[in-house]
């Protein structure tokens, strides 16, 4: 799937990318929150020690700012996905694109948030990373 970032969402990555010193693959920009997609193996310095970066950053945007560690691998994909979340079985039926997972029943409600928050911009950055058509927690 084709990756359309936003006016501001550049801005973004234009700004995080010399303050952590890491890549930038996609950002999303969602209510309160922005999620960064960071190159495979890059994400504790994404986050800074003791999430220094992420303080920073929250600061400077006075939102929520979450980094995702991207993986070629779908399943590996939506276990760095739900962090820091433990699934307890992630289901994924390449032929259809669809995604199933199994959260702990004690960080069910949390995972997909108040009015389904999360899981919604879980689902757009599974689309557009990995073109999943369907993500349930289940």
């Amino acid at each position: 799937m084709e990756i359309k970032l936003t006016q501001q969402e550049m801005h973004y990555i234009s700004t995080v990318e010399p303050i952590t010193g890491t890549p930038i693959i996609d950002c999303i920009e969602r209510e309160n929150r922005i999620t960064f997609i960071v190159e495979k193996g890059k994400l504790g310095k994404a986050i800074g020690k003791q999430a220094r970066n992420i303080k920073r950053l929250e600061k400077l945007f006075r939102k929520e700012v979450r980094f995702v560690e991207h993986d070629d691998d779908k399943q590996q994909f939506i276990i760095n996905l739900f962090k820091p979340f433990k699934l307890e079985k992630v289901v994924v039926d390449e032929e259809n694109n669809k995604v199933s997972v199994v959260v702990d029943q004690r960080d069910k409600g949390k995972a997909i948030g108040k009015a389904g928050k999360n899981i919604t911009i879980l689902r757009e950055i599974a689309k557009r990373q990995h073109g999943i058509e369907e993500l349930k927690v289940l």
